[in-house]
């Protein structure tokens, strides 16, 4: 309850400030932060930490002790749910050299073409619903890979399995992830595949949502204005 008030308190601040909705990653980042202020535990691993006060809240330190992740010197970073080498699969800056640097004259893709030339990817680059704070373990082996089911994992980090293609969340955390694919999927149309759905659907009713999820997903939802019906929906 105490936590709700809190988050509450952050909300007011946050309109009281004049924080408008985030155009760009560095921008959601900034944003992200203040809005998780209260809950200082990394979302797959529960792991707990701290900003380091002289960072101006850009260095954290992770207290592996509190949770099961065995990797040593570890910090919280933020990333995508959904990485933007899957959100942007269809586009055409990711697929085609459309942008020409100012510098050499060559032709490129990717993300900073993206960035550039499309506003439906800087949208979805910027959607403060799609950062989840991880270990730096983790950030470190995403490397583009979306999140899905992993037979055999190449590397364990706490609960979470990696293999070369996806990451799979502890059974406890796979609705939070499912809900931000459904979500993503039904504001920007990903194009998941029937298999996909049928797995995020499962994910989501695998894991209900928590108090700390709704609390967050109100402010995201104040400051975006725009809705995740089933987080509306789990947090009646």
């Amino acid at each position: 309850m105490i936590k709700i008030v809190l988050l509450i308190g952050i909300t007011v601040l946050l309109f009281a400030r004049g924080y408008d909705v985030p155009e760009n990653r560095s921008q959601a980042k900034k944003l992200i932060k203040m809005i998780h202020l209260d809950y200082k535990t990394t979302l797959l691993n529960d792991c707990q930490y701290i900003y380091d006060p002289k960072s101006c809240m850009d260095i954290t330190i992770v207290d592996t002790a509190t949770c099961s992740v065995k990797q040593e010197n570890q910090r919280m970073q933020w990333i995508q749910v959904v990485p933007d080498t899957f959100y942007g699969r269809t586009m055409a800056c990711m697929n085609k050299d459309i942008c020409v640097s100012e510098f050499t004259g060559k032709a490129y893709r990717g993300n900073l073409c993206c960035r550039q030339t499309n506003a439906e990817y800087r949208k979805m680059e910027a959607d403060l619903f799609n950062l989840i704070p991880v270990v730096s373990a983790i950030a470190e082996q995403q490397e583009g890979k979306p999140f899905g089911e992993v037979e055999k994992p190449t590397s364990l980090i706490g609960k979470v399995k990696i293999d070369s293609n996806y990451i799979e969340p502890p059974d406890e955390l796979k609705g939070d992830i499912a809900r931000v694919y459904l979500y993503m999927d039904q504001r920007y149309e990903l194009h998941l595949s029937t298999a996909e759905k049928e797995m995020f659907q499962r994910w989501h009713k695998l894991d209900a949502v928590d108090a700390r999820e709704c609390a967050i997903a109100k402010i995201i939802m104040k400051v975006q204005g725009a809705n995740n019906d089933l987080l509306i929906e789990g947090c009646k």
